[in-house]
């Protein structure tokens, strides 16, 4: 691509060619509310209602009574407190809601009114790209929600698929990461019993796990076994872990709202291709920069973005009087 092209693509989609920022860090501000809540409930139990009966005294999501872990054993002191809190997990990060759809009630996940957002945010953008581009796409106004944009004339139910598809991938990498995270802290925790820690050593070691505060002094595991043998490294808090989800997971189903769109009004042939598009800045890694200004078909690029966790990339397609020639009329 001429250097003068790269330079036009760069200052038009600038820091943040997606324009999903604000969404990105509304996911994470809501990750971060849910874990907060969490964090509270567990200094509660451990520290001043003394579940684990140690001896000193100091919404939705409920603290267990005081000494109600109180049990003989170390195990089942352990057992009885990851319980408690992998119901509170299930309320406050896995949530579900229920809706009707198609005369039935069905379950769905509050991580899917991101998803949704994002998706929907993909399909406007994708229809403005292709404008652009000169293709001949109709305006879509007054469609506000997912299943507006979805339904209108404009597209195509192959969207309810895709959009179906990155529900349950989210839903299942957060229940991942809740999973990793109750183990470690079932370690920290028995460990800590054995060690007869101070309510408030214990409580902040189990929060550490969660966020990360004051991780290289509190000698936590690094590793962990899972049930099928297998040793797994937890080298990141759940905290962070499930921002890079928010901010990675936005990215993508921007990025497959985008294709689909594309793929809908014909572009995936032999004349049309699609460009990458980077942030165009000094954060833009090396492998993203690898890929800018070179062009693929919609099957290439379909599952190329987002290229690694964080990603900020987008694909815009090709003028179509420029399938064969540089991009003109961008």
């Amino acid at each position: 691509m001429e250097v003068s092209t790269q330079y036009r693509l760069l200052t038009t989609y600038g820091y943040d060619p997606t324009k999903t920022l604000t969404l990105r860090n509304a996911w994470t501000r809501d990750f971060n509310k849910r874990f907060k809540e969490l964090i509270r409930v567990i200094r509660e139990a451990v520290v001043t209602n003394d579940v684990f009966g140690i001896g000193v005294q100091t919404n939705q999501l409920t603290p267990p009574l005081p000494g109600q872990f109180n049990f003989p054993t170390t195990s089942e002191k352990v057992e009885a407190f990851m319980e408690w809190l992998r119901t509170q997990v299930d309320r406050g990060l896995l949530e579900t809601h229920q809706f009707t759809r198609v005369g039935s009630s069905i379950d769905a996940a509050w991580t899917n009114t991101y998803i949704g957002e994002s998706y929907k945010r993909g399909i406007l953008r994708a229809q403005q790209e292709l404008r652009k581009a000169g293709y001949d796409v109709p305006p879509t106004t007054g469609l506000n929600t997912l299943q507006g944009v979805i339904s209108s004339p404009f597209t195509s139910p192959f969207h309810a698929d895709v959009v179906g598809v990155l529900y349950t991938r989210v839903f299942s990498e957060l229940r991942n990461i809740t999973n990793v995270m109750d183990n470690i802290m079932s370690q920290v925790l028995s460990q800590g019993l054995i060690d007869g820690d101070h309510p408030d050593l214990l409580a902040r070691k189990l929060v550490s796990v969660i966020d990360g505060s004051g991780r290289g002094t509190l000698d936590l595991p690094i590793e962990y076994t899972r049930p099928d043998g297998r040793v797994v490294r937890y080298t990141m808090p759940a905290k962070q872990r499930a921002a890079t989800l928010a901010r990675t997971e936005t990215i993508r189903a921007h990025h497959r709202a985008n294709i689909q769109e594309y793929r809908n009004w014909g572009v995936d042939s032999i004349e049309v291709i699609a460009e990458f598009v980077t942030a165009g800045d000094d954060r833009v890694c090396t492998e993203c920069a690898g890929y800018h200004g070179n062009r693929y078909t919609l099957k290439e690029a379909e599952f190329l973005i987002p290229v690694h966790p964080n990603c900020r990339c987008i694909v815009i397609p090709v003028a179509k009087q420029d399938v064969k020639g540089k991009i003109i009329g961008l």
